[in-house]
């Protein structure tokens, strides 16, 4: 009897490492933290001057209102956080009456106004993204 036994978990030792050979056997870390890489601003109407900066030029709209959202896509497409913060002048943004919501609409009072937005990673990966908004 004991010898079946011992014949017994021999084969299915054998038989396990046999199987875990053939289909392999990988770890998956379910934790692992992926990082923005870069983020991409999008728009038809987005240029780009001649030192590389990118700007938008908003024009009202048929209520006389001036109002941008802010359009993006984090790299790569599975990064841990996708989140952005929009960094302005607020000095400048509350003398000139804008605003910019955590969402990336930036509303103007008036034509004339010009704000310069910074978008930042969340996750601390340090990429960011520069536009210039111009009210015409």
């Amino acid at each position: 009897m004991k010898k079946s036994v011992v014949i017994l978990i021999a084969i299915i030792y054998v038989a396990s490492i046999a199987l875990v050979s053939f289909f392999g056997l990988q770890y998956q870390n379910f934790f692992e933290i992926v990082y923005t890489e870069q983020i991409e601003l999008l728009g038809d109407n987005i240029k780009t001057n001649d030192k590389g900066e990118k700007y938008v030029v908003i024009l009202p709209d048929e209520q006389g209102n001036y109002a941008y959202q802010i359009q993006y896509r984090v790299h790569p497409d599975n990064a841990t956080n996708s989140k952005v913060d929009f960094i302005y002048d607020h000095e400048k943004a509350d003398k000139s009456s804008i605003s910019v919501d955590e969402n990336g609409v930036v509303t103007f009072s008036k034509r004339g106004g010009t704000l310069k937005v910074k978008l930042v990673a969340k996750d601390g990966s340090g990429a960011s993204a520069t536009i210039t908004l111009i009210t015409w």
